[in-house]
């Protein structure tokens, strides 16, 4: 069984995917690179990078269609020429709490049929009519309500296809997409042209013939609104959870706007663990930054936190250096108002380093990956880094960057981290404590003086000068 999924541009299917990703490895293949991840062009390197170290196999994937709501289809193009029995296409805001395995068929493809009638049966009917269908497919119940779709219309998020079956599909569902793009107007005028995969999928079945049944709702299951699960075979377990992306919060986690009971309250549970437990940098700030840009940096960067730590930095003579390094820069909500010198700031986000350069065209910054940190001449007489050694998942990680930041500082070093471990952090996926900051920065053997000069929420913040 292999599985496979997009990655697009927009930073939220870089996330969902990792997740997924992860998820997957977990339960539901032998080996990492039964996981398929198809890149459109826009996605950078250093994204695909997270994915090769997981082990998932990468492919480079042409926009199908229009571009926007049809590129799935054009996963199995490559894919026909390798050895398996099931493949299964998958939505990225998914994620897998179990073995997907045991709900595919070798001889059936399995979906399945949608949340709710959309499109209605009388859309579907009248685009069979274009489409010159002969027999209408059988009515059929939809998954959250008693409504009524017709047989073959699957929800687009999970389709699990045969291989002996996979060029068949590949070929009708290219040639009823191409033909529903230009017969577009039944979906047009009733504001689902989102649909176009799904309902050529739904012709492509049924004018085909391709044999199909309906899959359980425990490998498709929605928690973004409240329903009835017609398709939840309540002996098993839910094993593959389709959170869309009403259900992600400020932090990356699932809380579904459903009102969930006691077995779906425990799949969520149960998500945010595995969520919490394969925490990104990179990906997190990049979606941090694309859905909820009013929290940017985080509640260190904003109110009262925000005014304190700017007054700081000009306590301490940050306007009169001579240059500014800036690690982990975010949105510039703290020191864009200040007059700096030759300022370089950096950051892991592709997003923060572009909404800062529209606040600040006349500073310098720079994307840079922890592995690649020699890659710019990056020493300047001051260096500031706030709420980013906090966030580093790994020892490892949070020494490279102790040691780096040394590295840089000519002068002084102005720091926020951890002086203490303190109760409840542990409960907080996003935030690691190692040791206290202060004697991190005595190991450099860098600093002549290494000063307490502040705190802020539970951080403190330290001086240190060469």
């Amino acid at each position: 069984m292999i599985f496979s999924f997009v990655v697009d541009a927009n930073p939220k299917f870089a996330y969902q995917g990792y997740h997924l990703a992860r998820s997957l490895i977990e339960y539901s293949v032998d080996a990492a690179d039964d996981v398929h991840v198809q890149f459109t062009a826009e996605v950078p390197v250093d994204t695909r990078a997270l994915f090769a170290a997981l082990g998932c196999s990468q492919h480079q994937i042409e926009r199908f269609g229009d571009g926007r709501y049809c590129n799935k289809i054009a996963q199995l193009a490559n894919l026909h020429a390798l050895e398996f029995d099931v493949v299964v296409l998958l939505d990225t805001d998914m994620i897998a709490l179990g073995d997907i395995r045991p709900f595919l068929s070798n001889s059936h493809l399995v979906a399945k049929p949608v949340d709710l009638p959309n499109p209605p049966a009388a859309v579907l009917q009248e685009i069979a009519r274009l489409a010159g269908m002969e027999v209408l497919p059988a009515a059929v119940q939809v998954d959250a309500s008693t409504d009524v779709t017709l047989s073959g219309n699957f929800n687009g998020g999970f389709y699990g296809i045969p291989r002996h079956l996979c060029r068949r599909v590949d070929d009708a569902w290219r040639h009823w997409a191409t033909w529903l793009i230009d017969n577009i107007e039944p979906l047009r005028k009733i504001g689902k042209e989102m649909h176009v995969d799904q309902v050529s999928m739904w012709i492509a079945l049924n004018v085909a013939g391709i044999p199909y049944r309906n899959a359980s709702a425990n490998v498709n299951y929605y928690i973004h609104f409240n329903g009835a699960h017609n398709y939840l075979d309540s002996a098993s377990d839910i094993v593959l959870l389709h959170y869309h992306d009403a259900s992600l919060n400020v932090l990356g986690k699932l809380e579904p706007p459903a009102v969930l009971d006691s077995r779906e309250r425990r799949a969520v549970e149960q998500a945010n663990r595995q969520i919490s437990r394969g925490f990104e940098n990179s990906l997190f700030w990049n979606l941090r930054y694309s859905l909820f840009p009013e929290r940017g940096s985080g509640v260190g960067s904003r109110g009262e936190n925000l005014l304190y730590k700017r007054k700081l930095l000009m306590e301490q003579g940050v306007e009169e250096s001579a240059s500014v390094l800036d690690v982990g820069c975010g949105d510039l909500e703290v020191v864009k108002p200040l007059k700096l010198r030759n300022y370089l700031g950096l950051d892991t986000s592709h997003l923060a380093i572009e909404a800062a350069r529209g606040v600040r065209p006349d500073w310098t910054f720079a994307h840079v990956d922890h592995r690649r940190r020699d890659a710019l001449p990056f020493r300047r007489e001051m260096v500031l880094c706030f709420e980013v050694l906090i966030h580093q998942r790994s020892e490892a990680d949070y020494r490279e960057l102790v040691r780096f930041l040394a590295d840089c500082t000519d002068r002084t070093l102005i720091v926020s981290g951890y002086a203490s471990d303190y109760e409840g952090r542990a409960e907080n996926s996003m935030v690691y404590f190692y040791e206290p900051l202060d004697e991190s920065l005595r190991k450099t053997g860098k600093f002549e003086s290494i000063r307490r000069i502040g705190s802020h929420t539970d951080v403190a913040v330290f001086r240190c000068d060469v």
